[in-house]
C-alpha cells in the first residue's frame, strides 16, 4: 500500500531528515535552510523614521525609548533637543510629576494620567528652583532663587527655555516699592502655558497681571492687569482665562500686540468668595467647572454644589453638562485634572474628587455630578478600603492614585529643591526615563 500524501496545507510537518523507505528510492532529503539573523539596527531612513513618528505620535516617551536603543536608530530620527523648548511635537502631554519624597533628590517620578503608566526621571535641573506651576502641555514652570528667572522645563526631554526674572515685571506694577522684600511671594505663578506662536503666558494672580514673552525676549508685556483671571488653563496651544461674564483667550495674532479677546460668554455663574471654579481640559473638551460651599458644622464639614459647563467654542458660549464623559476630575484650590476610571481601579467615573482643605480633617472627598450626592472618605463608608485611602493628607503620605492626586492638585503641591554643589549630568543618551 502506497504511504499517505500529505495535503498541501501540511508540508511544514515534513520531517527534515529521509525515511529508510526514501534512502533505499534515492529520495532527496528535505532541510529547512538555517534562521536568518535580522539586523535591527540596520532598519534605514524609511522604516525607522515611520516607526519613530507613530511612536512620537502615540506618546514622546515612546519616542525617547527607540532613540535610545541604539546609535543607528537616533540617526534617523529627529532629536528633540536639537528644537525649542516649546515644540508641541514633543511636549509631554498627559505627564505630571508627582508629589512625593524620593531618597535621591534629583530623581522623580512622573504619572501618565491617561494610561496609568509610571516612569522615573533623572531631573537635575529641579536644583535651585521652585516648582511654581504645571501646564496643560506637562512643563514645568520652575523659578530661580538666585535669579528670579522664569523657566520651563520638559521632564521627559530635559529641555529648557529661560523666560525673564519676575522681578522686572516691578517697573509695571504700581505697588513696586512696597514689595521689593519679598519679589518670590509677591509674583507667584498661578498659571501658565502656550498662547500661540511660541508665546508663554504667565498669570501672576496675587498681583493680578497676565504678562506674556517667548524665549530671548528682552521684556514682558503686558496683556491685563488689576482684574482676576482665575481660573486659567492652556488649551490647545492658546491660553484662556476667566472673568465674571466671560471666558477670554490671549490673542497673539494678525501682527497686533497680546491682548485678551472673548473666546465665549460665561452662562456659567461662580463665586470667588463662596467658592472655587476651575477650566480643564476634558479628553480635549474644554471644561468649565464651579464649586460652592455652604452650611459648614462643628467640625467644618460642608455640603458642596458643583456645576460643570461645557465651553462651546465654535457657539461662543457655556452650554450646561450633566456629565464628565465617563472621566473623573480631580481639583484643588487653583488647579484640576482629568483622569480616566479606567486606568485607576477604584476611581468612580462622572465624579469630582476634592480635597475639603477648610474642614478640620482636611478629608478627601468625592461628589457625583449625575445625583449631586457627596461622601467623604473619612466616613468609614468603605471607599477607604477600596480605594486604599490610609489617612495621607495627616501625614501618613500618599498610599493610592486617589491620595496622589489629590497632593498633586494642592495650592501647596509644588516644592522647592535644595540647591548641591553637584554640577547638571547631560548624557548623550535619550534613555532619561526609565519604568519604575
Amino acid at each position: 500500500m502506497n504511504a499517505k500524501r500529505p495535503r498541501s496545507g501540511d508540508l511544514h510537518l515534513l520531517p527534515t531528515t529521509s525515511s529508510p523507505r526514501e534512502e533505499d528510492s534515492g529520495a532527496h532529503s528535505i532541510s529547512s535552510p538555517p534562521p536568518r539573523r535580522m539586523d535591527w539596527s540596520n532598519l534605514g531612513e524609511g522604516p525607522s523614521g515611520m516607526i519613530a513618528e507613530r511612536l512620537l505620535a502615540n506618546d514622546v516617551t515612546d519616542y525617547v525609548r527607540f532613540r535610545a536603543v541604539c546609535g543607528p536608530w537616533r540617526q534617523c530620527t529627529a532629536d528633540p533637543r536639537a528644537h525649542g523648548t516649546l515644540d508641541r511635537r514633543f511636549l509631554p502631554r498627559r505627564w505630571i510629576m508627582l508629589r512625593e519624597k524620593a531618597a535621591d533628590p534629583d530623581c522623580r517620578r512622573l504619572l501618565n494620567v491617561s494610561t496609568g503608566q509610571c516612569v522615573r526621571a533623572h531631573l537635575p535641573e529641579l536644583r535651585g528652583h521652585d516648582v511654581c506651576s504645571p501646564t496643560v502641555e506637562g512643563l514645568l514652570v520652575l523659578l530661580n532663587w538666585s535669579t528670579y528667572v522664569i523657566r520651563l522645563l520638559n521632564p521627559l526631554t530635559r529641555q529648557v527655555a529661560d523666560l525673564l526674572p519676575a522681578t522686572t515685571l516691578y517697573s509695571l506694577y504700581w505697588r513696586a516699592g512696597t514689595y521689593d522684600a519679598y519679589p518670590r511671594l509677591d509674583f507667584e505663578v498661578s498659571g501658565a502655558g502656550l498662547a500661540g506662536d511660541g508665546t508663554v503666558a504667565v498669570l501672576f494672580e496675587h498681583v493680578q497681571m497676565l504678562a506674556v514673552a517667548k524665549p530671548g525676549d528682552e521684556e514682558w508685556t503686558l496683556v491685563k492687569q488689576g482684574t482676576s483671571l482665575l481660573p486659567a488653563i492652556s488649551f490647545a496651544g492658546r491660553f484662556y482665562c476667566a472673568t465674571d461674564s466671560d471666558i477670554k483667550v490671549v490673542d497673539t495674532r494678525d501682527n497686533q500686540p497680546p491682548r485678551l479677546v472673548v473666546a465665549a460668554k460665561n452662562n456659567h455663574r461662580f463665586s470667588r468668595i463662596t467658592g472655587a471654579a476651575h477650566l480643564l481640559d476634558n479628553e480635549g473638551e474644554l471644561i468649565f467647572l464651579s464649586r460652592r460651599a455652604e452650611g459648614e458644622d462643628f467640625f467644618g464639614e460642608a455640603k458642596y454644589f458643583m456645576k460643570v459647563s461645557q465651553v462651546d467654542l465654535e457657539a461662543r458660549k457655556t452650554q450646561p453638562i450633566r456629565d464628565l464623559g465617563g472621566r473623573a476630575v480631580f481639583i484643588g484650590s487653583s488647579c484640576a485634572i482629568s483622569v480616566p476610571p479606567l486606568a485607576f481601579p477604584g476611581i468612580e467615573k462622572n465624579s469630582v474628587y476634592f480635597l475639603d482643605e477648610g474642614s478640620y480633617f482636611q478629608s478627601i472627598g468625592r461628589y457625583k455630578i449625575v445625583d449631586g450626592t457627596t461622601m467623604s472618605f473619612d466616613e468609614g463608608s468603605g471607599i477607604t478600603e477600596a480605594c486604599g485611602f490610609n489617612n495621607s493628607i495627616r501625614g501618613y503620605g500618599p498610599h493610592s492614585i486617589i491620595d496622589y492626586l489629590s497632593q498633586y492638585v494642592k495650592k501647596d503641591t509644588f516644592e522647592s529643591f535644595a540647591e548641591k554643589d553637584a554640577s547638571d549630568s547631560d548624557s548623550d543618551s535619550d534613555a532619561n526615563c526609565v519604568i519604575c
